[in-house]
C-alpha cells in the first residue's frame, strides 16, 4: 500500500490499495458520479459512465481480472480510484519502454479542489517508480481544455493524439525521476 500524510490543514492519511473484485461496482459508482458531474458542468465527457454499455463495463471487469483498479483511500474511507496499467496497447500502441498508465482517475467531488489529486498522482508516480517504471502516462479527450490544464500544470506534457471507440484524446507523458 503506497500511503501519504496530506497536509495539516486536511490531516488526513491518503493511501491506495488494490481494488478487490467485490468493489467492481464501487469503482462504476465514482465513475457514474464524475460523469453526472461534467454532464451538470455542460460538459461532454464521460456521459457513458452514467449508464455505461457492455464495451464500458467489460473494459473494467478486465482490469479487475488483471488486478490493475486500485480504491484511493483516506484514512481509510474510500474517496477514489484508478487503473494503473504496465503497458496499454489500446491507447498507446506497443512501446518499447518502461512506463506506467492511468485510466479511470478520479476522486469523489466532496474532496475536489483540495490538492488531493496531485496528492494521488504522486503516489502513483512513486509506484510506478518502485517498479521500475521511467515514465507516467495518460490521456485526456482533446477538448477537455481544463482537466488537460490540470495535468500540464501536474507537469505532464502532450505527446500525440489517438482515437479510440471514436473519442479523440491527447496522450500525455510524464518523466519520472528517482
Amino acid at each position: 500500500m503506497s500511503r501519504i500524510v496530506l497536509p495539516e490543514r486536511l490531516m488526513m492519511e491518503l493511501t491506495f490499495r488494490k481494488a478487490e473484485q467485490k468493489e467492481i461496482e464501487t469503482v462504476l459508482s465514482f465513475l457514474k458520479e464524475a460523469a453526472l458531474w461534467l454532464r451538470d458542468k455542460g460538459i461532454d465527457y464521460w456521459q457513458d459512465w452514467i449508464d455505461p454499455p457492455s464495451l464500458f463495463t467489460d473494459w473494467i471487469q478486465q482490469g479487475f481480472e488483471q488486478n490493475q483498479f486500485y480504491i484511493v483511500q483516506m484514512d481509510g474511507k474510500e474517496i477514489g480510484c484508478f487503473r494503473l496499467q504496465w503497458q496499454d496497447p489500446m491507447f498507446w500502441g506497443e512501446q518499447e519502454d518502461t512506463a506506467g498508465y492511468i485510466h479511470s482517475f478520479t476522486i469523489t467531488r466532496k474532496y475536489a479542489g483540495q490538492g488531493i489529486g496531485a496528492q494521488i498522482i504522486r503516489l502513483i508516480e512513486n509506484h510506478c517508480l518502485e517498479n521500475g517504471k521511467s515514465l507516467l502516462r495518460l490521456d485526456c479527450g482533446v477538448d477537455i481544455t481544463g482537466l488537460r490544464k490540470y495535468y500540464e500544470n501536474l507537469s505532464f506534457k502532450p505527446v500525440g493524439e489517438v482515437t479510440v471507440e471514436g473519442e479523440r484524446l491527447t496522450l500525455y507523458e510524464k518523466p519520472l525521476r528517482t
